[in-house]
């Protein structure tokens, strides 16, 4: 009675929830997406450059600008619309029309350039360079402990329409760089590498979300307790994160014309594979009707964050719990200029002084 029961709640989840609803994009092929310019709030701008940060910021949005197309490309669900290297592609047209043979398909149309589906526009919201300097004149030593924020978000608009659609993608990181007992101070106001990183780690978290509103990953099979997923490292779906599995109806809004999407779980699994291109879960707990067409959700893991301690005089940043303090409390016994004295043990016999 409990196998029919899994079996009926499996073909309502699939039949009512139709895995065969029309969708945003076209099924069978890559949409075009075009990447508007990377656009740094007002605010952002005044605050870097009053704190002498306005080149850093420029950096590190430079390099958010490519590590966002290139995270996108990867995960290849997309065909990227190349807009902002026109003139480079008109020149390219141009000689094809008269030096390339007219016979050959893959010749260069001149004034012919894919549509896109959908712009995205990129936009940073948020940036702060903190870094503390110790200066050790005694040993001639000085370190540094250096803290980037970044924030940013992409809005996504649906070129037929023309509006904006109501999820954004957002992601606000740091990451720290630290550097120790440097003698000739290089290295002292951080390194690009520090900038890139957190760059590459900004694009992917925006890519993911953003591919997840347009198009969410998907099963493709499902053999035994195997499932396959049309999306790899890339999308986020790393070997040991748990993903959740939906059947789903797209339903409109009669009033506004907005569609939404009603999804219900009908199971959840662990990933145990994955590459560039796709990845592979195993099946755990109750298969309520997991089939080809559901979407394939990753489940993030929030961060462990321990307490933070107070800063040090003068210094912007706690320490670390697991460093050794650099020099002795002022306070410990021993330490200071007139070390504690201890009496000798009293011998058998005699009385304490």
């Amino acid at each position: 009675m409990k196998m029919v029961k899994r079996f009926l709640i499996g073909v309502l989840a699939v039949s009512t929830f139709g895995l065969l609803a029309q969708t945003d994009i076209p099924q069978g092929s890559l949409s075009g997406i075009y990447i508007g310019e990377l656009k740094i709030q007002t605010s952002v701008i005044e605050s870097a450059a009053a704190t002498g940060k306005e080149l850093i910021l420029k950096r590190i949005a430079q390099s958010l600008d490519t590590q966002f197309i290139a995270a996108l490309s990867n995960t290849r669900s997309f065909q990227i619309v190349e807009r902002k290297r026109k003139a480079e592609l008109e020149q390219e047209q141009g000689f094809a029309s008269i030096a390339v043979d007219p016979n050959d398909k893959n010749a260069a149309v001149a004034g012919k350039m894919a549509g896109a589906k959908y712009v995205l526009l990129p936009q940073i919201d948020g940036f702060e360079d903190l870094v503390d300097v110790d200066d050790f004149k005694a040993i001639e030593r000085k370190s540094m402990r250096r803290k980037i924020y970044l924030s940013a978000l992409v809005q996504i608009v649906d070129t037929t329409t023309g509006q904006l659609l109501p999820d954004v993608a957002t992601a606000q990181l740091t990451q720290e760089e630290i550097v120790e007992n440097s003698r000739t101070g290089v290295g002292l106001q951080g390194s690009d590498s520090a900038l890139v990183e957190l760059a590459k780690k900004v694009a992917a978290s925006l890519c993911q979300d953003s591919v997840a509103f347009m198009r969410p990953a998907k099963v493709l099979d499902l053999t035994g307790a195997q499932v396959l997923i049309n999306r790899g490292l890339p999308a986020g779906f790393k070997e040991g994160l748990r993903v959740k599995f939906y059947a789903f109806k797209e339903v409109k809004d009669d009033d506004t014309g907005e569609s939404f999407r009603n999804e219900i779980e009908v199971g959840e699994g662990v990933l145990v594979r994955s590459d560039a291109k796709q990845s592979y879960a195993k099946i755990e707990g109750e298969n309520l009707g997991i089939a080809k067409g559901c979407i394939a959700k990753v489940q993030k893991v929030e961060p462990v964050t321990e307490p933070l301690l107070p800063s040090m005089p003068g210094g912007s940043f706690p320490e670390d719990p697991r460093r050794v303090p650099r020099d002795p409390a002022p306070e410990t016994p021993g330490s200071s200029e007139k070390p504690l004295q201890f009496e000798p043990e009293p011998q058998a016999g005699e009385l304490p002084q």
